[in-house]
């Protein structure tokens, strides 16, 4: 919407460092500066803010409304800081604008587009999240599936998410994909991070079929090109979750302590799974039973899959 109301303008977007690849060399981006998540936050404020500072901007806008992201906002030195009037932990204190928005009713996109709505952008119409996916991404991807056989739905599953407590247990991810293959004959790929290899290694180890473990061996953007050639994703609320929306590709998606209507998948061919507990969504990052994914059938997610498939089929004419 930025691009589309201003062209011309400059725009440069803050990230953490785990997350910068699928920003970099973005064609709707001019400038990334870059957070280490792991880095010493304050050691770093005196020089992102010094670097913020030198390009002299006229607007700065914070999605996020956090105490961090809104002190980032005010050392940018932006003229106009704008951020959402219910900005949680303080940061409302940073900016020189807010908005009344109800973020806590509407998905997360929804907000951001009302926010840039309230600075006077028209509509963004159809939302797309572009990737700057390559032919190298994608030929490196087509290399380690070659020894699939062809003729079978591709299926990638993440077994993992950042939080504890949005993570579907690792044995009904094993139960799944057994399940998914005995039914549909499916060749399975498995993704994450290099810190969720151990899951990963866990569910493939239990499994009665092979599949293929690319946990922490392929960049985020070999991920959306394997995502996005996948008949099907499915995995927790996470960021690999948000891609399979961004690359507009079929998905179950299993959430627990958190709203799919605030952050699940931004995407029509999406469907998702969840038990019905009193005390969801709780948004907890931490859980003594965590029954609101333990009673999550793999059943229930298994037919979300073939009905996902069986319509993926449908539009091949097949």
């Amino acid at each position: 919407m930025i691009r589309k109301h201003s062209p011309e303008a400059r725009i440069s977007w803050l990230v953490f460092k785990h997350n910068s690849e699928i920003l970099i060399n973005h064609p709707l981006i001019d400038h990334l500066f870059i957070v280490d998540r792991h880095a010493n936050f304050f050691s770093q404020i005196r020089h992102l803010g010094r670097e913020m500072r030198r390009h002299r901007f006229d607007l700065v806008i914070d999605i996020q409304s956090l105490f961090r992201s809104g002190l980032f906002s005010l050392l940018s030195g932006g003229k106009r800081r704008v951020g959402y009037a219910n900005g949680q932990e303080g940061s409302t204190l940073f900016y020189t604008e807010t908005y009344n928005i109800p973020t806590r009713s509407m998905h997360a996109v929804d907000g951001y587009i009302k926010l840039c709505e309230a600075l006077g952008m028209e509509s963004a119409g159809q939302v797309d999240f572009p990737l700057p996916i390559n032919e190298d991404n994608r030929r490196r991807v087509r290399q380690l599936l070659s020894g699939f056989p062809d003729g079978h739905p591709l299926i990638t599953i993440s077994p993992s998410a950042r939080w504890p407590t949005k993570c579907w247990p690792e044995r009904h991810f094993t139960s799944l994909g057994d399940w998914l293959i005995a039914e549909t004959g499916a060749k399975i790929a498995l993704v994450g991070s290099p810190d969720e290899r151990g899951v990963a290694k866990r569910v493939s180890a239990a499994m009665k079929y092979p599949v293929l473990d690319l946990t922490g061996t392929l960049s985020l953007l070999e991920v959306g090109a394997l995502i996005e050639m996948s008949d099907l994703f499915v995995g927790n609320d996470s960021g690999l979750m948000h891609m399979a929306s961004a690359t507009k590709t079929r998905t179950v998606a299993i959430f627990g302590p958190t709203d799919p209507r605030r952050t699940g998948p931004y995407n029509p061919l999406a469907t998702t799974v969840q038990a019905d507990l009193e005390c969801m969504p709780c948004f907890r990052k931490r859980c003594r039973e965590l029954l609101c994914m333990e009673q999550v059938d793999p059943l229930k997610v298994g037919t979300a899959c073939l009905s996902q498939l069986q319509k993926k089929i449908s539009e091949r004419g097949g």
